[in-house]
């Protein structure tokens, strides 16, 4: 979060430097930018635009973390998460049929390929497009939606040989617990999409032509123009403000 710390200290020594400009009585700009009914403007955008990144970052870490708990089998999952369910499916059919039984061998060769991800994830840059590259951990969620169909498939062929107490592991319920992670699997996509264009959008706000410290770098400008110059009391009242 260092990256949003530095923006809201931009803000905040933008926010007191508006309020030097306030009390300027030589401060009376004629571009519409530097007036200070525009700057009031800049400021709510911004604080807006910084609102925007923290919810688009939280939306997405409460996708991600309802998404570990429910997909592979780690310290912190459900243990009716789908790669627990999938091993229970195997187990339940070896003992109703045996170890060479094809259904499960089929079941235990896609659990051998089941790789649970890495949840180490970078922050997109600021400024920087989103990703068009689908991560391993991304990778990793969207093959176990692919595991699961064949899974379910394997099930639903077996008929009535496959009818299991464990109400967890039944075809139909199964099925919704794939379907429940190829559902926030596609959320999480659109969530890294608004995260990022918030963090863009922030980016513009601050660091754009039009933004937050080009508006800084002018208000300066034109009060270095004023009678004194850079020794004017309002002058060296507002870099004071804003350094």
């Amino acid at each position: 979060m260092s990256s949003q710390r530095t923006f809201q200290a931009i803000l905040g020594k933008f926010s007191a430097g508006l309020v030097i400009l306030k009390n300027a009585i030589g401060y009376n700009p004629s571009k519409n930018i530097l007036k200070l009914t525009s700057l009031e403007v800049q400021k709510t955008d911004a604080e807006a635009k910084n609102s925007a990144v923290l919810t688009a970052e939280n939306i997405e870490q409460e996708l991600r973390k309802s998404r570990r708990f429910m997909a592979f089998k780690t310290k912190d999952s459900d243990e009716n998460c789908i790669e627990s369910r999938i091993k229970a499916i195997a187990n339940y059919i070896k003992a109703e049929h045996d170890a060479k039984y094809p259904a499960y061998l089929q079941v235990t060769s896609i659990i051998s390929k089941i790789q649970p991800p890495s949840e180490k994830k970078a922050a997109p840059a600021e400024g920087a497009d989103p990703k068009k590259s689908i991560s391993k951990s991304e990778k990793s969620y969207q093959s176990l939606v692919g595991f699961g169909n064949n899974v379910h498939t394997i099930i639903s062929n077996l008929g009535a040989d496959y009818n299991p107490s464990n109400t967890n592991i039944t075809v139909a319920n199964f099925r919704a617990k794939v379907d429940e992670l190829a559902s926030l699997n596609s959320q999480i996509v659109t969530a890294e999409k608004n995260y990022a264009t918030a963090v863009l959008e922030r980016n513009e706000a601050y660091n754009g032509e039009a933004g937050i410290n080009s508006t800084m770098t002018s208000i300066k400008d034109y009060l270095a123009s004023l009678e004194g110059g850079k020794k004017n009391p309002d002058y060296v009242a507002y870099v004071n403000a804003v350094k």
